[in-house]
Parts: structure tokens; C-alpha cells; sequence
């Protein structure tokens, strides 16, 4: 079984901010292949040739579906049934490259964005030894299908408002979905409520609940539990 490990003399990691740091990095530790998960800028071509076998990626969807930076919000806002996970062989492109080994875990349909990191775990290390054991025999993995590429990226600004006069279903993912801000920086959701400006940490679609009950577009009433001022 592939088995990772730092190298001799190397006791820790080190910070990096540009891809020239990373490939000086990498070419000093000389790793057989790297791993990488929620890199924040993108890696050269160049610097993915580094490890001997490559850098592999692990990325919270069930590629290519939700490609980009923000696969949480995105499985929550469409109401997705399933988290998924993927390790891929990096390329030059965002979440583009072969697949060595995804895997999904079920959802309720009533988590927020920030519990979705507890999911991942679980899920992602035992695909992570097929992954590995992949890439020690060789194999270049999947190619991905083009079909059900999406992309997840940053919010439109507008989102960041709730629609009352969505179906409530929609505005409860309107407002569990929020990970990241949107393209300009803004956090939603955001809303006026009792003639304040807040932002709706949690909602419930139960009718009984507690909180103060909003009738949506359809007719339904949303509870929403939890707010904190708008800044």
C-alpha cells in the first residue's frame, strides 16, 4: 500500500504564497507525487512536473459536476442530494484533470455550508488509498466527461439578498448555502427583518419551529432562527 511520509531531515511544512515558492518547494523535498486540497492560486504546469508522478487534488464534488472554488455552496444551492469527492490528477485547468477515485456521501437536505467540512473526511481517505495505489501503478486515471460540467464559482452580487417571493424550499438553500462571499466580497444572505438589517445564520422549513415565521412566494412558511447585524 502507498504510504506517505515527510522526508528525511524534514520536520514540518513551510509557507508559500506564489507558484515560484511552491515549485522551489516541491523541487527541494523532491516527493515521488504531492497532494494538494483547497489550494488558493493556480499551479503552473511547470511546477506540477515537479514530483516524479505529479500533484494529486482532492476536490469536494463528484467531478466534473461543481468545478472551481466553491462546490459547497453550490451542492446546497442546488439542493443536491449528495456531497461527492474526488482525487484527480492536477492539470493546468481548474478541477479538470484525470480521475483516480470518487465517491459520494448522502444529505439530508437540511445542512448548512459549514458542516459540510465534517462530511469530507470520512469520505475522502479511504478513496485517497485508491487514489495512491493508482498512481503507483502507473495508471493515468479517468478522463473526465464533458457532460455534467458545471462550474461553481462565486456568487452574483444579487444573491446576497434574500427573494422572499422564491418557492420557500429556494430561499431555505438561499440561505444554508453560504460558504464563500460573492464576486465583490459581500456575505449573505442579508435581509431587513423588524426594520434591521441582518444577516439569517439559520433557517428551519419546520412550521412549528422557533423563530420568526416569514410566508414565502408559495405560500410556505420559513422560520428564521438565528441573525447577526448586517455590517
Amino acid at each position: 500500500m502507498p504510504t506517505a511520509r515527510w522526508p528525511e531531515g524534514v520536520e514540518g511544512g513551510e509557507l508559500v504564497t506564489s507558484d515560484a515558492d511552491l515549485r522551489a518547494a516541491l523541487a527541494r523535498l523532491a516527493p515521488d507525487v504531492a497532494l494538494c486540497n483547497g489550494w488558493g492560486f493556480r499551479i503552473s504546469g511547470e511546477t506540477i512536473a515537479v514530483p516524479r508522478h505529479g500533484i494529486v487534488n482532492g476536490h469536494p464534488s463528484k467531478l466534473p459536476r461543481w468545478r472551481g472554488p466553491n462546490p459547497f455552496g453550490w451542492t446546497l444551492r442546488a439542493n443536491d442530494p449528495e456531497l461527492g469527492f474526488t482525487w484527480h490528477r492536477m492539470d493546468e485547468d481548474f478541477d479538470t484533470g484525470r480521475i483516480l477515485a470518487q465517491g459520494a456521501a448522502p444529505l439530508r437536505g437540511d445542512e448548512a455550508a459549514r458542516d459540510l467540512a465534517a462530511l469530507v473526511g470520512p469520505l475522502a481517505a479511504p478513496l485517497l488509498v485508491r487514489a495512491l495505489e493508482r498512481v503507483e501503478a502507473g495508471d493515468p486515471g479517468d478522463e473526465q466527461p464533458q457532460d455534467g460540467a458545471t462550474y461553481a464559482g462565486r456568487y452574483e452580487d444579487e444573491f446576497a439578498e434574500i427573494d422572499w417571493q422564491q418557492p420557500a424550499r429556494a430561499v431555505f438553500d438561499q440561505i444554508r448555502c453560504w460558504f464563500i462571499p460573492t464576486v465583490s466580497g459581500i456575505m449573505g444572505p442579508l435581509t431587513t427583518l423588524e426594520g434591521e438589517r441582518v444577516r439569517v445564520l439559520e433557517a428551519s422549513l419546520d412550521p412549528a419551529g422557533e423563530g420568526v415565521a416569514i410566508e414565502c412566494g408559495d405560500g410556505i412558511l420559513l422560520r428564521v432562527v438565528r441573525v447577526e447585524p448586517a455590517v
